[in-house]
């Protein structure tokens, strides 16, 4: 049995060994034909790359050659649309002046026929006026020869002288008749005449109206060719122009200033007349955008309106999604109530069984004591947890309620500060309105750039400045020492404010300038200031009496002189540190000189010169001060022109 079952497995073994090797065959064959198929599919993929891209070259060249072929169809048909146009204006010449030619000689024979109709009217008028006249006159020929026939036969009988009297005049009356007869034929044959005239006259009007609306369509007609004219004209002219302008390149010839000088003239009128044009097209477009502006304005308000009712929606919204979440809470809370309800049903049913089953043994009762007790104190700990579950609810309530009441508030605020911003839209937009109505457009102008000039100063040739000079010299090398002392020592500002003082009291009221409650304490701006030395002449006696101050100074004044000769010969910078660093800091000495120059300046061209320094900044307005000052010290007149 047992060498049985191993045959059995062994066999089953080989089998399996035999399935398994057929297995692999199967597999590397699969794998064989499989990367076989690979290789034709990455064969197929390179012919089809290769047939596409082939494709995609002969159809790039097509298109190519359909745009090429497309632009020469389009080529001849534009030279054939152009053939045609010219074909047609030339026909249309052509029509025209047939049309022109005809009815020139329609006109000149309805003229002709107009002129022959005149005349054959007047022949026949004349021809009947003619007849009228001969049967007139052959009736006037039988009344006369009727007449003088019975003349005669009166004459042969006799009559008396009166009767022939008589008769003579009779005969004298139908003479005078004939004639008036006559007369008035002559006059009805002279209407006649003159209503042939009339007709005729009519018709040369109608013929002269018809030759005029002829000759407007001509006009007209003539315009029009005279306009297209004018455009050719006007091309030619341009072509004219940019020819001219590459004769006149001076890139394509040699430089010329002239040219150069011409073409910006030319460039710059091109750019003033385009810089006119956009500024007129920049002010409509800014009147429009003022006035789209005022829509936007107006529909924006409208917007907010719009979402003051959305948010009114939408906190309706939150409202009904709050009370759903509340109706489901009270769902919830009740289906727990009626699961505690059937817990203390359960509860109640166990201990009816417990007080039926009382009368077993008597020791069991410490463990059901034992148990009551405890059930006892979770019932407690249950109401005292119900009890701050309660409590806890209503607080939530109440702050819920409070939160609800907060955030109607919040919303009433929103919609009111969004109904006050429309309304504040809408006013700002009438009051835009109101100012465009109203007010004109401010004229902004434009800073012109104040030109600076120097002044050489003018020659000196009196001998006095020679010992000025000198004296000046002496006086500086004087005053340097004393400055730097007064940089040490700040106790001189005392001295400053006495000094002051004691020029407040000695100033007349009636020489005081106006310029004197003008403030001190003005920041200086900083801007290039240049001062320059005119001419120094006159005496000391003119300017004693000009001034109306004696010779003889007080003894406070002569350090202001000095530094006022100082500045006159020290260069601009150590003078300005002098004064800026010096021990009343620049502001209180800048007062004393402000008051020395106000109660000693009485002339009119130092009050202009004060003028002038004032409406300067502060230093220069203390440079002034200090040069006007060391005029009445010293024996020369100092002018000083202020130039920036």
């Amino acid at each position: 049995m047992e060498a049985d079952i191993i045959a059995d497995l062994r066999c089953k073994l080989k089998e399996v060994e035999e399935e398994r090797l057929k297995a692999a065959q199967y597999g590397l064959q699969l794998v064989e034909s499989q990367n076989e198929l690979q290789n034709q599919l990455d064969k197929c993929r390179n012919e089809m790359m290769t047939m596409t891209e082939n494709y995609e070259q002969e159809k790039y060249t097509l298109q190519r050659e359909v745009e090429l072929k497309s632009r020469m169809l389009e080529s001849l048909s534009s030279e054939c649309e152009a053939i045609k146009q010219q074909q047609k204006t030339h026909l249309e010449q052509l029509k025209e002046q047939l049309s022109r030619s005809h009815g020139q000689e329609v006109n000149e024979l309805k003229n002709k026929l107009e002129k022959l109709k005149a005349e054959l009217d007047e022949a026949r008028l004349s021809e009947k006026q003619l007849k009228h006249k001969v049967d007139h006159q052959k009736e006037l020929l039988s009344c006369k020869s009727e007449e003088m026939r019975v003349m005669s036969e009166r004459v042969h009988e006799s009559m008396s002288s009166e009767m022939l009297a008589l008769q003579i005049e009779l005969t004298e009356m139908e003479s005078m008749k004939t004639t008036l007869k006559e007369e008035v034929n002559e006059l009805q044959y002279r209407q006649e005449q003159l209503e042939l005239l009339s007709t005729n006259l009519m018709r040369q009007v109608d013929r002269l109206k018809e030759e005029k609306e002829e000759r407007e369509k001509e006009a007209v007609s003539y315009y029009n060719a005279l306009e297209k004219a004018r455009v050719a004209n006007q091309d030619l002219q341009v072509q004219l122009d940019q020819a001219l302008q590459q004769a006149l390149d001076p890139n394509s010839k040699g430089n010329s200033l002239f040219a150069e000088v011409e073409d910006r003239r030319a460039a710059m009128e091109r750019q003033f007349i385009s810089m006119k044009v956009k500024y007129q097209s920049l002010k409509k477009q800014n009147a429009f955008n003022r006035e789209q502006m005022q829509r936007m304005k107006l529909q924006i308000a409208t917007l907010l309106q719009m979402k003051g009712s959305q948010t009114e929606f939408e906190q309706q919204e939150r409202l009904l999604a709050m009370l759903e979440q509340k109706n489901g809470e009270i769902k919830h809370l009740l289906g727990e109530i009626r699961n505690l309800e059937k817990f203390k049903s359960l509860y109640e049913s166990t201990e009816s069984k417990l007080s039926a089953n009382s009368d077993t043994p008597e020791d069991n009762t410490y463990y059901t004591e034992l148990l009551q007790i405890k059930l006892d104190n979770l019932n407690k700990e249950n109401e005292s947890t119900k009890g701050e579950l309660s409590i806890q609810r209503m607080k939530a309530l109440f702050e819920s309620q409070r939160a609800l009441d907060i955030e109607r508030k919040l919303f009433a605020n929103e919609r009111c500060l969004q109904l006050s911003q429309s309304e504040n839209m809408k006013l700002r937009a009438k009051l835009d309105e109101l100012k465009l109505k109203y007010e004109p457009e401010e004229k902004t102008e434009v800073p012109v750039p104040k030109k600076r000039r120097e002044v050489l100063p003018v020659d000196i040739t009196t001998p006095d400045n020679v010992c000025a000079k000198s004296a000046i010299e002496e006086d500086v090398y004087r005053l340097l020492p004393q400055k730097e002392e007064a940089q040490c020592c700040p106790s001189n500002s005392e001295d400053n404010l006495q000094l002051e003082k004691t020029v407040s009291i000695n100033t007349p009221g009636n020489n005081l300038s106006p310029h004197k409650s003008l403030p001190v304490d003005i920041q200086p701006r900083k801007e290039k200031k240049c001062v320059k030395l005119m001419g120094v002449s006159t005496d000391s006696e003119a300017l004693s009496e000009r001034s109306g101050n004696t010779p003889n100074s007080p003894s406070m004044f002569r350090e202001f002189e000095e530094t006022t000769i100082a500045w006159a010969k020290c260069p601009r910078s150590n003078m300005m540190k002098i004064l800026e660093g010096g021990k009343t800091g620049g502001r209180e000495l800048e007062s004393k000189f402000q008051m020395r120059i106000l109660t000693r300046s009485l002339g009119h061209g130092f009050m202009k010169m004060i003028e002038l320094c004032t409406a300067r900044d502060d230093k220069l307005w203390l440079i002034g001060q200090i040069w006007l000052t060391s005029c009445f010290y010293t024996d020369h007149e100092l002018r000083t022109v202020l130039y920036f």
